[in-house]
């Protein structure tokens, strides 16, 4: 079977891919192979390669590689269409002309592709306002890279000084500037305004430039005689200046929108053309940080919401205890004053052929006959079973958050409360208290709990009657 056919749908699979070409990856792009060494490593971590956000930064590294090295992910393989798909996309991105240069970023160079990505979290994450000026600005600069205008000529410094006219053999070039009807360079406003009836226009740039700076060159002997002495060096000098001065106007284009958000958009327009071929992705540090918040404020919205079962559980436990709408209830209870175990110990017997057998008629009685006392009792299982299935998901939680402890702690207070009244009302089997409907590992949680606290009290409050707080 050839290794094509052997290719599954697990992002695993496309994973190995990659991890195959690793050691050229890294000696061409050290700093990218590093981010897909973090991106390796949260691999490894429960469930997120579902993740849909994982599952888009292992896209971007899919044609991250392929840019550099060539094809690497079968065309064949089940997750090709996938990759390709959400590698031209960032998640939760909004701004129109971001994401059509995000569905281009498969022909652009690295440098493009990192500012594009970083320019797109900044603005999914809300750091970033795409109607702030200079946040527009940003926009358009890398539009106008990635979507160049037809005709579009490079600014001035890019390639040759701006005006120049000439070609490597200093002739005039004839397939520049035909828009006049002689068929020569057409006038700019410099031009027009030196040029005199009777004169010829110098066709030297540099001439040009130190008439502008200096003013037209006096016939004085001593003019001459300096000139002839220091042209070269004049030359020289004045071809620094126009370089100088065409790379500071570039400059004070980025200086001069200012404002809260400058920093940024002087990075991002910058990197176009400073940025080595292999930088640091500081766009998938930024995702990966990006989508390490996401399962954190998820996380957290799960963890508040095992708290709110929890609350419930408590309310319906109490609402059963202490607003009974039975007196088999208060019967248990007095039976327990007299029982060695207390109420656990009635609980234990109350089944056909215990110590507590006609409380446990009465008390099926009752579920049978007493709807209000029924209703408190399916309340209480449903809000048992919600809250014991929300705390062993929140204990997953805590050990993928490497705070195991922190969420112990956070809801020992409610474990203690529903694990010690929940001992104390019938469950759902006979012989039993409703604290067994919940699974072992979530009643051996509230067992630690109610000793912790139990524990917590008698330190805080010596005596014999010290109790966990209600």
């Amino acid at each position: 079977m050839s290794e094509a056919q052997q290719k599954t749908g697990d992002i695993e699979d496309v994973l190995k891919t990659l991890d195959r070409v690793q050691s050229e990856y890294r000696k061409q792009a050290p700093g990218q192979a590093a981010a897909y060494d973090r991106l390796r490593q949260e691999s490894r971590e429960p469930d997120v390669q579902n993740d849909p956000g994982f599952r888009t930064r292992v896209a971007y590294a899919v044609q991250d590689v392929e840019r550099l090295l060539g094809p690497t992910l079968e065309k064949e393989h089940p997750l090709r269409a996938e990759m390709t798909e959400r590698a031209a996309h960032y998640p939760g991105l909004n701004e129109p002309v971001v994401a059509a240069m995000m569905r281009e970023t498969h022909r652009l160079q690295q440098p493009e592709v990192n500012a594009i990505r970083t320019l797109a979290s900044e603005l999914v994450e809300g750091h970033q306002d795409p109607d702030h000026p200079d946040i527009a600005h940003t926009i358009e600069s890398l539009r106008a890279t990635v979507f160049p205008e037809p005709g579009h000529q490079p600014a001035p410094g890019q390639n040759h000084a701006a005006g120049s006219a000439h070609d490597e053999k200093g002739q005039a070039d004839k397939t520049r500037g035909m828009a006049s009807p002689g068929g020569g360079a057409p006038q700019g406003p410099e031009q027009s305004a030196s040029s005199q009836p009777g004169q010829t226009h110098t066709m030297d740039p540099q001439k040009d430039f130190r008439e502008k700076q200096t003013g037209p060159a006096k016939d004085a002997p001593e003019s001459r005689s300096t000139m002839d002495d220091n042209g070269t060096k004049e030359k020289a000098a004045a071809n620094t200046r126009e370089t100088n001065a065409a790379t500071r106007e570039q400059e004070e284009v980025k200086v001069i929108r200012g404002g809260g958000f400058a920093r940024l958009a002087e990075a991002i327009a910058s990197r176009i053309d400073s940025q080595p071929a292999s930088p640091a992705s500081s766009w998938m540090e930024k995702a990966v940080d990006f989508s390490t918040r996401l399962h954190n404020a998820r996380d957290e919205k799960s963890l508040e919401a095992t708290e709110r079962l929890g609350k419930q559980a408590v309310e319906a436990l109490r609402d059963l205890r202490e607003r009974p709408a039975s007196s088999i209830m208060a019967a248990i209870s007095d039976a327990g004053k007299g029982d060695p175990d207390g109420v656990a110990g009635v609980l234990s017997e109350m089944k056909a052929g215990g110590r507590y057998a006609d409380l446990h008629s009465q008390f099926v009685t009752e579920k049978q006959n007493n709807q209000a006392f029924a209703a408190q009792l399916e309340n209480v299982t449903s809000r048992l079973e919600a809250y014991g299935k929300g705390r062993d998901a929140a204990e997953a939680t805590g050990q993928r958050m490497g705070m195991p402890g922190s969420v112990t702690q956070r809801f020992t207070q409610l474990d203690a409360e529903i694990g010690r009244t929940a001992a104390e009302v019938p469950g759902k089997k006979e012989g039993a208290s409703a604290l067994e409907d919940v699974s072992e590992k979530v009643r051996e949680m509230m067992h630690k709990a109610v000793t912790a606290v139990t524990d917590f009290m008698t330190r805080m409050n010596p005596g014999p009657t010290a109790s966990p707080a209600p």
